[in-house]
């Protein structure tokens, strides 16, 4: 991932090619087209994507208060990244 000021063209959104370009934060970024792999999820990984989804169709509802209310930024967190942090660390259950 790349971070520029200014291009050729200034920023742009949207794929060209192999790369694609977004604003994210602020910044103007680039970075390659996602590939996907060619193997078979664990049982684990399967069971984090679950929890994963699970708590954000939960969350995806309050974004906005979350973002104005919970804890204070820190860095390039916002609140509503440390919500879902918070969260997934002390409120998903295992689905064991």
């Amino acid at each position: 991932m790349v971070t520029f000021e200014k291009g050729i063209l200034g920023g742009f959104s949207g794929k060209v090619g192999n790369v694609v370009g977004s604003r994210w934060r602020g910044k103007n970024i680039m970075r390659s087209l996602p590939q996907r792999g060619k193997y078979t999820p664990t049982t684990k990984q399967e069971e984090q994507r679950l929890k994963f989804k699970t708590l954000i169709s939960f969350l995806s509802p309050i974004v906005d208060i979350l973002s104005q209310y919970f804890g204070s930024p820190q860095g390039d967190k916002s609140r509503s990244n440390l919500a879902t942090s918070y969260h997934l660390k002390n409120l998903v259950l295992s689905f064991e």
